[in-house]
């Protein structure tokens, strides 16, 4: 056998073996897909949101960043709340049950829309916090109130005064005086102004009993004059010189909710944001209706004046109610109103960091369509948004729409004896607001019931453990 010969059998030999192990182990062999592996290079699968994920180093990553993995969601009782707030409600039970025995008073905050103003829901809330922590009074309100809005104090004003809301742009204050009421009662310069202040015969039981009085006041450039008197005597007889910081005055009284007269003087306009009625200690709950508004508009106020206010009111909670506005906007999705409500939620996260919130969703609501009485078919949506918005925050969603019944409720709330519904088919009577607020707290004292058995099981492990030693 010729060389020439031999070397075209292996040379066909070579081929036919390539052949076989093509066909059977197929591997990439054409350059376009050739490719060589970083070592850097991580593949990360799709995980559902209850799965662990191991941490890798942010610079270990060629690809673009991954969104973070959402924490788990529990629904109770209507309420939806991550670990993060869990963990900030067990704090504030904690605060909360030591409350009165440290002789610290802790605010609960509920802003809301016109659904809660006259305090239709809040002075329910407020009676089941005080009963259960202690404390007592009907919280913050304003010093002028002409239409006697607020049934849980009894108001008296006389003088020169305005009322200015964060909501009202034709008289807005020029430097955003507003605090944490978004509404500033102001009196004019050279013009005396006087309030009264007394326990009011259609609030709820510890509302009316107060020992302490605080004033807030705005910077001022000219002395203040402060004279108050109980009856015919008089108890008071200040001077508070200019600041250009806020000022908080107080007061403590033996007496329990003694009717107090103020009179106020000053060469200045005087801003005046707000007057807690509290006790010496305990849980207060401040009603903060912002009626007309979607959100409370925190971005129009003064970030200092409402930072220093809250630090000086010791907030422990805040209670966010708003949506009612937004009914009437029929629309195929609600990102609009999220990105109204995130602007809102950035501010209450920049001011009350690590405070509890909960958003109270809307409630149901119906009109006339064709002469007929209807349920409005998009509240879900409405709803659905809210509650996402609100968790993506860490906050709690308590969904009042299906603790209320879902869609047609609010007719069958209205048909009662005696009504818990108004005959606009949207807010709430005073029966209605007492229900609405004893779905949240049924929510509310379920944690707080289980935090306090699992302290209780500690207690008791401990003393075991103990007197087996």
């Amino acid at each position: 056998m010729s060389q020439q010969f031999r070397i075209l059998l292996y040379v066909l030999l070579i081929i036919a073996i390539a052949m076989v192990l093509h066909h059977f182990l197929p591997f990439p062999i054409k350059p376009d897909q050739w490719r060589l592996h970083n070592h850097e290079e991580v593949a990360i699968s799709n995980l559902d949101s209850t799965e662990s994920v191991p941490r890798i180093p942010p610079d270990t990553l060629l690809q673009p960043p991954v969104e973070p993995i959402r924490d788990t969601v529990i629904t109770r009782h209507f309420l939806s709340y991550t670990s993060t707030f869990c963990q900030q409600l067990n704090y504030l039970h904690a605060r909360l049950q030591e409350a009165a025995a440290y002789h610290r008073n802790i605010r609960i905050l509920h802003y809301g829309d016109s659904q809660i103003e006259g305090d239709r829901i809040t002075a329910y809330l407020r009676e089941a916090f005080q009963q259960r922590f202690g404390g007592s009074g009907p919280g913050l309100t304003t010093v002028y109130d002409p239409q006697r809005i607020n049934p849980s104090v009894w108001l008296d004003s006389e003088g020169d005064w305005r009322i200015h809301s964060v909501y009202n742009r034709r008289r807005s204050l020029p430097d955003n005086t507003y605090g944490l009421m978004g509404q500033t009662a102001s009196l004019s310069a050279n013009s005396p102004g006087y309030f009264r202040l007394n326990a009011s015969p259609w609030a709820e039981d510890h509302a009316t009993r107060y020992q302490k009085v605080r004033l807030f006041i705005a910077p001022h450039t000219d002395t203040l004059f402060i004279k108050g008197h109980i009856k015919k005597a008089q108890v008071i007889n200040d001077s508070l010189p200019p600041s250009i910081n806020l000022t908080e005055i107080n007061w403590e009284f033996e007496q329990v909710s003694p009717a107090i007269s103020f009179e106020l003087r000053s060469h200045d306009d005087v801003h005046i944001l707000g007057c807690a009625l509290d006790s010496t200690a305990g849980v207060s709950v401040d009603n903060i209706a912002l009626r007309g508004q979607s959100t409370p508009l925190l971005h129009r106020t003064d970030e200092q004046l409402y930072k220093a206010m809250a630090e000086q009111l010791n907030i422990g909670m805040l209670i966010f109610q708003f949506g009612t506005n937004i009914i009437p906007t029929i629309a195929p999705n609600y990102r609009f109103y999220q990105v109204q409500l995130a602007r809102q939620f950035d501010l209450i996260k920049k001011f009350f960091p690590d405070v509890p919130v909960v958003v109270l969703g809307i409630s149901d609501a119906a009109h006339l369509h064709d002469g007929q009485l209807q349920a409005y078919d998009h509240l879900n949506r409405i709803n659905e948004a809210q509650k996402a918005i609100a968790l993506k925050y860490d906050f709690a969603f308590f969904d009042l729409y299906e603790a209320m019944g879902g869609g047609g409720a609010i007719i069958e709330w209205s048909q009662k004896s005696p009504p818990w519904a108004l005959s606009d088919y949207i807010h709430f009577s005073r029966r209605g607001g007492k229900e609405a607020a004893g779905y949240l707290t049924k929510a509310l004292w379920a944690q707080f019931n289980e935090m306090e058995s699992a302290d209780s099981s500690a207690i008791t492990l401990k003393r075991e453990a103990w007197q087996s030693y």
